[in-house]
């Protein structure tokens, strides 16, 4: 097995690694939106919202898809047209499977630096949310990490659906 290979072979794993443990913090973090949504909604005809309720449900979505993003992209969750994809020929499916890799890595790359260019304006700026004033900056810069580990997985994964598995 040549260095490259190994090299290739590490990372995929600590990605897969890696997602898994994301994925179980992005369900955390749904969980906690769901909770805090229902405990506002229970508490505000009593006259005792909770106060950035707005603002937590918006970070917390953010992180909740951030955390996501790469066990997606590992698991090849995204949407594929298989109305289409089923009746073309195996030698089309393949091209298309590679196109869309390398469009996916690229516009994931792209969306990655813009929103670290993003977040780093953002905290030079010391742009907060009104209500609670946390600062804006980290959840950008978690979509970035994000799409920036998605965009690698997306370059490394194997160009193939594994045989047998069926959605």
């Amino acid at each position: 097995m040549s260095r490259n290979v190994k090299l290739e072979t590490t990372l995929l794993k600590g990605l897969g690694t890696l997602s898994q443990w994301l994925a179980y913090c992005s369900g955390a973090a749904l969980l906690l939106m769901m909770i805090l949504v229902n405990a506002n909604v229970l508490l505000r005809p009593m006259g005792r919202p909770i106060w950035g309720s707005y603002e937590l449900v918006g970070f917390l979505g953010s992180v909740t898809l951030s955390l996501a993003l790469l066990r997606i992209t590992m698991n090849r969750g995204h949407m594929v047209v298989e109305i289409l994809t089923d009746h073309l020929p195996d030698g089309v499916n393949r091209f298309l499977d590679r196109f869309n890799r390398v469009l996916g890595t690229a516009i994931m790359a792209l969306v990655s630096w813009r929103s670290f260019c993003y977040a780093r304006q953002l905290w030079q700026d010391g742009e907060v949310s009104p209500t609670l004033t946390m600062s804006y900056y980290p959840f950008v810069l978690g979509v970035a990490v994000a799409f920036g580990l998605s965009a690698l997985a997306m370059l490394l994964a194997p160009g193939e659906q594994p045989q047998g598995e069926e959605e």
